[in-house]
C-alpha cells in the first residue's frame, strides 16, 4: 500500500538556480545544540571541510553572517540563523498539517480509482502530538487512514453528514464543559455515537520564555497591551478563548490580535517564538516544542467519536488495537502536558458525558 506525502521546503532563489535551505537548516539546529560546527558536522555524517563551506556558500547567497566563530567559545548562531530557525518552524507549524490533509484526500481519490484498493478509514481530526503520533503508528500497521485535520465544530459537523467515520472530540473538564458540549451536541444529536479516549492534555497560555511580561493569568489579557495568537473559529481552543473572554465581562476588541489567527496549536507557539506575539492559548506540548513557557488553565479531555453501528468496522476495530497497545500509550504519556488516563477505553458518548468531569 502506497501512501501520499506532500513536505513544505524553504528555498533561495540564486543566480545558478533554486537551492533547498532544509541541509542548511539541520546544520545550523546541530551547531546550536553542540556548540561548535566540528561536533555537529560529525553528527550529520559531514566532514568539517565540507560543513564549513557549506555555511560559507549560504552566507554569500543570503548576504548574511550565519555563525560568530570565536576561538575558544566554538559557534554561536547569527540573529540571522535563528531567523531562519524559526521560519523553518513556523512554515512547518502553518503547513504541515494542510498539506497532510490534502495529501490524505488526493490518496482518498486514487484509492477509489482501484476496485481492490482498501478504503480509507477517514478521520477529521484537530491537529495534535497524540493524533499525529496515532497516525504514525497506523502507518507502520499498514493501516489504510486518512487524516484531515479540521477544526472540532467542522470535523463533527462532517461526521454527522457521513464525510468521515471518525471525528475528534475534546472537552474541558470542570465548569466550561457544558457550554462547550452544548455546542458539540447541537452537531450530532439524533445518532448513537462511541468515544475512544486518546488522552487527557494541559491546555493554557503559551508565553515567551522566562515570561518577560510576567503575565498571570487569562484575565490579564483585555485591556493590555500584549499581543494574542487566536486560533479559527469553529476550533475548540477558539470556543474555550470565547468562554474564558465572557468570563472576564470584556468583549473580543478588548485583545489586541484578537483577529490573528493560526490553525494549529504549534504554529500559535511559533508564532510567538518568532516574537509577533506575547501570548497564545495552546497545549503545553507545543510550548515545549518551541522552547516556550506555559501557564496552565484547564485539562481536556481528548477522544475520537464513531458511529455506534461502525463498532463491527475492521479498521475502527485494528485503530482501537493500536490504541489500546502499551507502545502507543507510552509514546502519548511522553508527549509533555499530556497523560493517558482510559487511552483506549471505548464507552457510548451517552455515558461518557455523564461521568463526572471535574
Amino acid at each position: 500500500m502506497f501512501r501520499l506525502t506532500i513536505y513544505p521546503q524553504l528555498r533561495v532563489r540564486l543566480a545558478g538556480g533554486d537551492e533547498s535551505l532544509e541541509r542548511l537548516v539541520a546544520l545550523l539546529e546541530r551547531v546550536e545544540a553542540c556548540g561548535n560546527l566540528q561536533a555537529a558536522s560529525r553528527e550529520l555524517g559531514l566532514s568539517y571541510r565540507n560543513a564549513w563551506g557549506h555555511i560559507k556558500d549560504a552566507e554569500r547567497s543570503l548576504g548574511v553572517p550565519l555563525l560568530d566563530m570565536t576561538r575558544g567559545r566554538g559557534a554561536l548562531l547569527t540573529e540571522s540563523s535563528r531567523r531562519l530557525i524559526l521560519g523553518e518552524k513556523r512554515l512547518l507549524a502553518r503547513l504541515g498539517p494542510l498539506l497532510e490533509t490534502m495529501a490524505s484526500e488526493l490518496q482518498h481519490e486514487l484509492d477509489e480509482a482501484v476496485a481492490d484498493q482498501t478504503p480509507q478509514l477517514r478521520v477529521f481530526a484537530s491537529h495534535g502530538m497524540a493524533v499525529a503520533a496515532l497516525v504514525e503508528f497506523a502507518v507502520r500497521a499498514a493501516l489504510p487512514l486518512g487524516i484531515s485535520y479540521r477544526g472540532s465544530m467542522e470535523a463533527m459537523a462532517a461526521l454527522a453528514r457521513n464525510e468521515c467515520e471518525i471525528a475528534s472530540f475534546h472537552m474541558p473538564l470542570g465548569d466550561l464543559a457544558e457550554p462547550v458540549l452544548a455546542r458539540y451536541m447541537a452537531l450530532i444529536k439524533g445518532r448513537p455515537y462511541m468515544l475512544a479516549d486518546v488522552a487527557l492534555r494541559s491546555l493554557g497560555l503559551i508565553v515567551a520564555r522566562g515570561n518577560p511580561h510576567g503575565i498571570r493569568s487569562f484575565d490579564d489579557l483585555p485591556g493590555s497591551a500584549l499581543r494574542f495568537a487566536n486560533r479559527e473559529r469553529g476550533s475548540g481552543t477558539r470556543i474555550i478563548f470565547d468562554l474564558l473572554l465572557a468570563r472576564t465581562g470584556h468583549g473580543p476588541a478588548s485583545i489586541l490580535g484578537v483577529d490573528t489567527v493560526e490553525l494549529t496549536h504549534a504554529a500559535v507557539a511559533a508564532y510567538i517564538a518568532s516574537g509577533k506575539a506575547d501570548a497564545g492559548l495552546g497545549i503545553a506540548a507545543s510550548a515545549a516544542q518551541f522552547d516556550l513557557d506555559f501557564l496552565p488553565i484547564l485539562t481536556e479531555r481528548y477522544g475520537l467519536i464513531f458511529s455506534a453501528e461502525a463498532m463491527g468496522n475492521a479498521n475502527i476495530a485494528a485503530l482501537l488495537g493500536i490504541m489500546q497497545s502499551a507502545e502507543y500509550q507510552r509514546a502519548v504519556q511522553a508527549i509533555p502536558g499530556y497523560s493517558c488516563n482510559n487511552t483506549g477505553r471505548v464507552t457510548p458518548l451517552v455515558d461518557a458525558l455523564t461521568e463526572r468531569t471535574d
